[in-house]
């Protein structure tokens, strides 16, 4: 997980302390995604789409996956600076962190479950 942008050695321990290295309890990375709450929600009434707020979770994992966003934004020829951009022009901050952090828990599923940068 060091070869992601944003996550040092302590913010991958503490990532895979938490998800723990298999990934067999997880059919797809959606799936992660959506334990660790962090998935989009689903708010629609009448075409029209409304805010919707995250789940608690773990602690923990939140924290590390939240930290990891904000260093990774700084660099600029990376996915996930180039999608904090593309994001953050139509939401603020708060909501685009957490856009990332979906983004980076699905790049962490596919790292675990293949072993491969």
């Amino acid at each position: 997980m060091d070869t992601i942008p944003g996550i040092n050695k302590d913010g991958s321990a503490d990532i895979l302390t938490e998800i723990g290295p298999d990934m067999s309890p997880f059919p797809k990375d959606h799936h992660l995604a959506s334990w660790s709450t962090l998935s989009p929600g689903q708010n629609e009434s009448a075409g029209k789409k409304g805010k919707t707020k995250t789940g608690k979770g773990n602690k923990y994992l939140r924290a590390a996956l939240n930290q990891a966003p904000n260093a990774a934004v700084r660099s600029k020829d990376t996915r996930l600076g180039l999608f904090y951009r593309s994001v953050k022009t139509r939401h603020g901050h708060k909501q685009t962190v957490v856009a990332v952090s979906h983004l980076l828990i699905r790049i962490i599923y596919h790292l675990l479950k293949t072993g491969s940068p």
